[in-house]
């Protein structure tokens, strides 16, 4: 149990303390629940970069290009410093050697259309266990926050219960993804020139900082709804509501964090490939190196946008234990609500059948 005052206004620094120590008073269920994600998300690594690997290999046969890559890169490793008209002698059969061979590109879309399944399988797996175990990590938070020891099996029915509210929401919130395929589409569409291209930099600019403030907003979109019981849409209004004022407090942490776990998982990429090459980001054994710091990451992610979100409660509505408790409690009230309603509609239906009073005399039996 903490014995820590826990409602309190926190700084950045003590935020990320408090996190450090909620985490290791229960790393035992924090890595349990994590666990729930790594496996899927492992999976679905190993199937999309063991795809790209194959596929880059599989498309350079298909538009003729290995053969010539190997005679380039054989060619000047040999003749460093000799240029003679063997130099472009390659270059000159382009047209002869990027024709597609019909049996790689049959060969690269067998190999597209088999992975489509899988990986939609594992995308769809991965999805269910991370809103899941995020609700679970959050609950637990809370269950910590009020003195209360968290059980495994509770949190994770809490978890499969709101996972319909979250993972709405987390759709909803979400869909200002498309503007960065409009934008990508634009990008990719619009003429070399120096006027177009410097504007279409500032509007990429400014969309990457708009996206930022969005996602800064909703940072706390997932305790929102799990703590107070909200739906998608009113669990989008309360995050938005709560940013106000405090955005440069949730950028300092919830967002700095990400882009620490970001950065730590290029050092550990470069690592790999300075140790084993290039190809070996691609196999089973590099994604699951690269994906070892998320087994810790995805608890402490968790946590931390808690207790940002209880500190802007403290901080705006001076929330106590006894405010959370009464949220808390409320997901259980909530649940019992809607099965004692379910049992009254069906306790108040009427009969279809109307009891009818037969009587019958003993001088009527033979």
């Amino acid at each position: 149990m903490l014995s820590e005052d826990l409602f309190q206004r926190l700084t950045v620094g003590a935020t990320f303390s408090r996190t450090l120590n909620i985490f290791t008073k229960r790393f035992d269920i924090f890595l349990l629940i994590s666990l729930l994600v790594y496996v899927p998300l492992v999976a679905m690594s190993v199937t999309v970069f063991g795809y790209i690997g194959s596929s880059l290999h599989t498309l350079m046969d298909t538009m003729g290009l290995s053969n010539r890559y190997l005679q380039q890169s054989n060619y000047y490793s040999n003749n460093e410093s000799v240029l003679t008209d063997d130099t472009y002698h390659i270059n000159d059969n382009n047209d002869q050697a990027s024709d597609l061979d019909p049996a790689a590109f049959q060969d690269f879309a067998t190999q597209l259309f088999s992975i489509a399944g899988q990986l939609f399988v594992e995308m769809l797996l991965f999805l269910i266990f991370a809103v899941v175990a995020e609700v679970a990590m959050i609950y637990a938070v809370g269950q910590l926050y009020v003195n209360r020891d968290p059980r495994f099996s509770e949190c994770l029915k809490k978890g499969f219960s709101k996972w319909c509210s979250l993972f709405g929401a987390i759709m909803l919130g979400n869909t200002m993804q498309v503007g960065n395929f409009i934008l990508g589409s634009i990008l990719s569409t619009a003429p070399s020139n120096v006027l177009i291209t410097l504007l279409v930099f500032v509007v990429y600019v400014a969309w990457m900082v708009f996206m930022t403030y969005v996602f800064v907003s909703l940072a706390i979109l997932s305790p929102a709804i799990v703590i107070e019981n909200l739906g998608p849409i009113d669990g989008i209004k309360r995050a938005w509501d709560l940013a106000q004022s405090n955005r440069c407090y949730i950028f300092c942490t919830v967002f700095c964090f990400g882009l620490i776990y970001n950065l730590l998982i290029l050092i550990i990429n470069g690592i790999v490939v300075s140790v084993a090459g290039k190809e070996a980001t691609f196999s089973a054994w590099g994604v699951l190196v690269s994906m070892l710091p998320a087994i810790i990451y995805l608890p402490l992610v968790c946590i931390l946008k808690t207790i940002v979100y209880l500190n802007i409660r403290v901080q705006r509505e001076g929330m106590n234990r006894g405010v959370l408790i009464d949220n808390l409690d409320g997901m259980i009230t909530g649940e019992a609500m809607v099965v004692d309603a379910q049992e009254k509609t069906y306790e108040d239906k009427p009969s279809k059948f109307t009891p009818v009073s037969i009587n019958v005399s003993k001088g009527d039996i033979v």
